[in-house]
């Protein structure tokens, strides 16, 4: 991918259709597994597309996905203080939806990738399906169709007062109790 941001397409659309995955997870899924191609990029270090881009890679980075997502719920919770569900097994799904999606978005692109590793050093598995200007257009496509279907939920859900689900983790703000009692008529 000739620039990692990219990959966000995927998640933000998925997110979108999809209000019960764990945005934060997928989000960082797409784009966590490319730490190898920035460390060598910078640092000359490893390869590019070196085994991270593989399902050992997928298996490596489940768990730091998921805690990072964690932590950013964390941080929004203190930061608006609001109460956020946090789904481990829904969090660790999402993060393997966006560790995949990056592989064979990847897969697509270089050949040099060992996509099964390590139950297979064979490279090339995805490579050719689709070429670079297709993927670039499809992941900004799913980008904009995604934050489009978001801003439309938002919409409805706010402006409208329609209780449009638009995360498991973001539910409908309502009056609190206390407001409610000060809003009764007094007879």
């Amino acid at each position: 991918m000739p620039f990692t941001p990219f990959h966000l397409g995927f998640g933000i659309f998925l997110f979108a259709l999809c209000p019960y995955i764990d945005a934060f997870a997928i989000l960082i899924g797409t784009v966590f597994i490319d730490i190898e191609g920035i460390l060598y990029m910078l640092f000359a270090i490893g390869v590019q597309h070196g085994y991270t881009h593989s399902l050992l890679g997928v298996m490596i980075y489940l768990i730091p996905c998921s805690v990072f997502s964690w932590l950013i719920y964390k941080i929004n919770q203190k930061i608006t203080n609001r109460e956020y569900k946090f789904n481990i097994p829904l969090s660790l799904l999402s993060s393997f939806i966006g560790l995949v999606s990056h592989i064979f978005f990847d897969g697509c692109l270089y050949p040099e990738m060992k996509i099964l590793y390590p139950f297979s050093t064979q490279t090339g598995h995805l490579f050719g399906i689709m070429n670079n200007t297709t993927i670039v257009i499809l992941l900004s496509s799913l980008f904009a169709a995604g934050v489009f279907i978001l801003v439309v939920k938002i919409l409805l859900r706010y402006r409208f007062k329609k209780n449009i689900l638009i995360s498991y983790n973001f539910p409908l703000q309502t009056k609190s109790k206390e407001k409610e009692l000060d809003e009764t008529p007094i007879l």
